[in-house]
């Protein structure tokens, strides 16, 4: 008798979960400075398409991260900015 095999749908553990929220922040960052640089360095960065929040990735957390990617490239594209 041939045993049945049921998808198992993934489960987020602490470190699935932080790589995640990783991924696509880093993405989130490239894709926003490549957007908002007028700088040489949004030449030299890979084409990033627009990310789409993993379906595991909770929607406030997605939230949080994009707000985060915002200031990141705020602080990147204005270097000497308030402390």
């Amino acid at each position: 008798m041939e045993a049945i095999q049921v998808p198992q749908t993934p489960t987020l553990t602490p470190l699935s979960l932080s790589n995640l929220c990783a991924e696509y922040l880093r993405d989130r960052f490239r894709s926003k400075l490549k957007v908002h640089s007028a700088q040489p360095i949004a030449v030299a960065m890979p084409c990033v398409p627009p990310q789409v929040p993993p379906l595991m990735l909770p929607v406030p957390l997605a939230s949080e991260l994009d707000r985060i990617a915002l200031t990141l490239v705020d602080a990147f594209l204005n270097p000497g900015g308030c402390v």
